[in-house]
């Protein structure tokens, strides 16, 4: 039972007291003097309630007594269960939001009438369109190509598409069209500039392996389909023998640079504190340069004494001899090559091979180092090796951490620079060693 019921029963009762004892007159003042003053108080409550739920603060409640103050109890119970949900639902709106502001992919959130309700960050640079600004405004006034427009009007749902050179950097992006619920879609947009790019390289690379297998391999057939259909003597037959063996010695060299391109590639950073001797290895690369030469160039070697290198003398040997076979295949007869190792001021071991061959024209500098790249300028660059061995001599370079500079002008000469960090090159002393 109520303390409200029981209140009115009680003012009844004693009413019927007063009005037997006294008067009735007198029994009603006074029964309608206390309803009044109990209005008055619950309208008092009433209005103390209402103000205190506008109150933003809800930790302290008013002193009262009775059923107002389980009311009080009840709602401030209710209240702060309501902001502990508000605060969860904040934080996780917070994190939400730094999330897609970390994405790599870009979000845009639209109507069903292409209208932009929401970007993250990402899209913003992707697209150049601007939250502030932007928002509100239709997706295709700001994305005009055509093949975009197709695609979003279709309503092709979970299906992408790469449009390419769309942003002022010229990236390629992919999009994708995704529901989100009856009135809204997503649309994500991804960078694929460097997924396509590596497409058109790995493209390019087969073609170029491929043509540079095949051509040895025709004309190796070629002649075995000469010798098998007709009779030739003795000296025509070892001519072609002869060319048939230069053949697959120039593809084996070639699935070897290949081999090792590859190993060079899928490994990490050569971390061996093995010092290794540049000095010795450069007087082993001079004999080997002797006997590859044939007196056909004046070739001189510039090695400090004892100069060391921290790291493997495969790799060592490797990037080295690439240089130097490279100067002696396309500088013409007669010219000469320098090949050297010093320190820098800086402390710096500094290896360099110099010519002065037909060099090298200013727009082909930065490709030297691509797969199969060769310059092709009639008379200066001709395609004798196999294209790979820059391409090595660059991993390796990274393998250390070192820099590869290419100097070169046309009919002056070039020069190959590997700079060497302090932290792999050792201290020498200066020594001169003469190959001619």
């Amino acid at each position: 039972m109520s303390r409200a019921f029981i209140f009115l029963i009680l003012l009844t009762l004693s009413t019927l007291l007063i009005g037997v004892t006294t008067s009735l007159i007198i029994s009603l003042f006074v029964c309608i003097s206390i309803l009044g003053l109990w209005v008055i108080y619950q309208s008092f409550q009433q209005e103390r309630f209402l103000s205190w739920l506008k109150n933003s603060s809800y930790k302290t409640s008013p002193n009262c007594y009775g059923v107002w103050k389980l009311i009080y109890s009840s709602a401030n119970s209710l209240l702060k269960k309501e902001d502990l949900q508000e605060s969860k639902l904040r934080n996780n709106l917070l994190a939400l939001r730094r999330v897609a502001e970390v994405m790599e992919d870009g979000i845009l959130i639209i109507d069903n009438n292409n209208y932009i309700l929401a970007i993250n960050p990402r899209a913003e640079r992707y697209l150049n369109i601007r939250q502030e600004q932007d928002c509100g405004s239709n997706i295709l006034n700001h994305i005009r190509n055509p093949s975009f427009v197709e695609y979003l009007l279709s309503r092709s749902l979970n299906e992408t598409i790469i449009i390419e050179n769309l942003s002022i950097d010229k990236k390629a992006l992919e999009f994708k069209l995704l529901p989100f619920d009856t009135n809204q879609k997503v649309i994500l947009c991804r960078d694929v500039t460097k997924l396509r790019q590596l497409e058109v390289e790995k493209k390019d690379f087969v073609a170029s392996a491929s043509h540079e297998l095949k051509t040895p391999l025709t004309v190796i057939k070629g002649y075995l389909e000469t010798v098998s259909e007709i009779e030739i003597n003795e000296v025509e037959k070892n001519r072609m023998l002869a060319e048939m063996l230069l053949q697959t010695k120039r593809m084996d060299a070639l699935i070897n640079d290949l081999l090792l391109l590859s190993k060079l590639e899928k490994s990490y950073s050569i971390k061996n504190n093995r010092p290794t001797n540049i000095s010795l290895l450069m007087s082993e690369l001079s004999k080997l340069s002797a006997n590859v030469d044939k007196n056909q160039h004046s070739i001189h070697f510039n090695v400090e004494d004892n100069v060391f290198v921290s790291g493997t003398e495969e790799t060592l040997r490797s990037a080295f001899w690439n240089l130097i076979n490279n100067a002696i295949i396309y500088t013409q007869k007669g010219g000469k090559i320098e090949a050297s190792c010093l320190k820098s001021e800086g402390g710096k071991a500094v290896f360099a091979v110099s010519d002065n061959g037909p060099g090298i024209e200013a727009h082909h500098i930065d490709k030297l180092t691509e797969r199969f790249y060769r310059v092709d300028s009639a008379g200066s660059w001709e395609s004798k090796g196999t294209g790979l061995g820059l391409s090595i001599v660059n991993e390796i370079v990274k393998k250390y951490g070192a820099s590869l500079i290419i100097e070169s002008q046309p009919n002056i000469g070039s020069k190959f620079s590997i700079i060497f960090p302090i932290s792999v090159s050792l201290r020498t002393s200066f020594a001169t060693l003469n190959a001619f």
